[in-house]
């Protein structure tokens, strides 16, 4: 949805034009966070950031993946998360961002603590003023 509209806006000093531009769109919040076992209830957060597409959203949980974890996680783990970011989950996840549902996924490192990588939708307002 977008509209374009002008408006003007006084200041102390005298009127003058701006125009704005409103609109709304879909972003994708991006969180990883990390649990202290399997079961914990309160998680430490350890990324959080507003991307532009859910591509970019699978891409950085990819990259996160493949960098952070891969001395942390048994052989089992590994073939999990390998599979997952190179098809297996990530095009599920892809497909569930594009009809506006949530997409994750975690694993256990050898430690016993839980990673989790969450993208959800979410409706942005951005507004752009440029003055003339």
């Amino acid at each position: 949805m977008l509209a374009r509209h002008h408006t003007p806006h006084t200041t102390p000093a005298g009127a003058t034009a701006r125009d704005a531009t409103v609109a709304i769109r879909t972003g994708y919040w991006f969180e990883a966070l990390c649990y202290a076992d399997a079961y914990a209830q309160t998680p430490e957060l350890l990324d959080r950031v507003m991307l532009d597409t859910a591509e970019e959203a699978i891409r950085l949980i990819r990259v996160q993946i493949r960098t952070t974890h891969p001395f942390a996680l048994s052989p089992t783990e590994v073939h999990r998360a390998l599979a997952w970011s190179d098809g297996g989950g990530r095009v599920p996840a892809l497909a569930a961002l594009h009809r506006g549902e949530i997409a994750g996924f975690s694993i256990v490192l050898r430690d016993g603590l839980r990673a989790e990588w969450r993208v959800r939708p979410v409706d942005c307002l951005s507004l752009t003023v440029s003055h003339r």
